[in-house]
């Protein structure tokens, strides 16, 4: 049986490769670390200065970074939002790297000088939209990792890489995704929250059923929960002309505050900081972060926020009667964009949430479990051509995973940029 109160709950939070990579690519390993308190920078941006193929750090700003011989007169550049970027010619790379960045000088007077208020900046960039981001159809790899942690232990992972096909800027026509890898976790735990309490329900309806001579079905009542929190589908499809969070939609503007925040960069041009926060709860959540607006062109080159998820007020009796207590759950998001020919690609979406679940019993010790749930989807190429996917191999979400993969490019997981355990 599935906990279907729970998972109310966390329903509610939320490339084009051609060659053959076991012949062509090196592969470069290195650290990145913040050169201000000597932490390691995490989900930084490594790639190549003249081709679109890159990757990001782990948590621990660790990166293998795979590059095609073919490129290797190239340069390699690291960036970090806030941070003076890193370049240096591949040819010059011959040990593991360990690459410190130093933050970056804000220049705040400037931006209070335009004149401008936060809200100016904000409309400019969505009226800018179909200028700076893609104007033609265009195609990436992608690779996508969901994880799902319960005090500690690993019990659900699944990691993809995705072939994609998206429409140009302001067009509606549905993006086309082809699944290429697929690996799910090798050693999955069992999800231990109330564990005893769903096998002695599912031990009783199993007595229930022989003494009526009825059959029981064991997977109908399965007692592990469904571990799928959107999945896929609800990462690769982001685009930002269609797909708009509450504090870029104009008919909530007045449910925010917008000031300005310090003004920083990126590979060098400049960025001024949007401040968002939500003065009350929107669609049961209150949330708050930052936009970061190229000030030449208007381009939102990277998004961060962060808020609570509110638990319905309809919900919370049932919640008591059964003696669960749901910490409002808290959540943390990134996208941020990649230059490439002049226009604004996607290169990264994030997202972490965190719940606290206790079960209160009268007898004995309390149940109590800290549950992590991340998403991660980069893209690891950019292909400015884009060719439709052949509709008898496009990705079906309503579909198990395992079941739809067409490596026609023979991709290997030992040769491809994923993030580094």
């Amino acid at each position: 049986m599935r906990f279907k109160i729970l998972c109310v709950f966390f329903l509610m939070l939320q490339t084009i490769g051609t060659g053959i990579y076991a012949q062509n690519n090196s592969v470069i390993t290195g650290k990145i670390i913040n050169g201000e308190d000597q932490e390691p920078l995490p989900f930084a941006s490594i790639r190549l200065k003249n081709h679109p193929i890159g990757t990001i750090s782990n948590e621990n700003g660790e990166f293998d970074f795979y590059i095609p011989k073919s490129k290797r007169n190239d340069t390699l550049n690291i960036s970090f939002i806030g941070f003076n970027s890193y370049e240096v010619p591949l040819v010059n790379i011959d040990r593991e790297l360990k690459i410190i960045l130093s933050p970056s000088s804000n220049v705040l007077d400037e931006v209070i000088l335009t004149g401008k208020n936060p809200l100016d900046y904000i409309k400019k960039a969505l009226e800018r939209l179909p200028e700076n981001y893609p104007q033609n159809d265009y195609q990436s790899i992608a690779y996508y990792r969901q994880k799902f942690i319960e005090n500690g232990a690993v019990i659900n992972k699944e990691e993809g890489v995705f072939k994609t096909y998206y429409s140009k800027a302001g067009d509606s026509a549905k993006n086309q995704h082809q699944l290429l890898l697929y690996k799910p976790e090798e050693n999955p735990q069992q999800f231990q929250f109330m564990r005893e309490w769903f096998e002695a329900k599912q031990e009783k309806r199993k007595k229930k059923a022989i003494k009526k001579g009825e059959e029981f079905d064991e997977e109908e009542y399965d007692s592990d929960m469904d571990m799928d929190f959107g999945g896929p589908e609800s990462v690769i499809d982001l685009d930002i002309n269609n797909e708009r969070d509450n504090y870029l939609n104009p008919k909530h503007f007045k449910k925010y505050e917008y000031s300005f925040g310090e003004e920083t960069s990126l590979n060098g041009e400049r960025l001024v900081t949007i401040v968002f926060k939500a003065k009350r709860t929107i669609d049961h959540k209150k949330d708050s972060g930052k936009i970061l607006i190229n000030t030449e062109d208007y381009a939102i080159v990277s998004i961060e926020q962060e808020g609570k998820f509110s638990i319905p007020f309809i919900v919370k009796p049932i919640l008591f009667v059964i003696g669960l207590k749901i910490q409002n759950p808290t959540f943390n998001t990134v996208i941020s964009y990649q230059k490439y020919k002049d226009k604004w690609y996607p290169q990264l979406f994030r997202w972490d949430a965190k719940i606290k679940l206790t079960k209160k019993h009268t007898f004995d010790p309390n149940e109590n479990s800290d549950i992590n749930i991340g998403q991660v989807f980069f893209i690891n190429k950019v292909d400015s051509l884009g060719i439709p996917i052949d509709e008898s191999k496009r990705f079906d979400p309503g579909e198990d995973m395992g079941e739809q993969v067409y490596n026609d490019l023979n991709l290997q997981w030992g040769e491809l940029n994923v993030i580094k355990d």
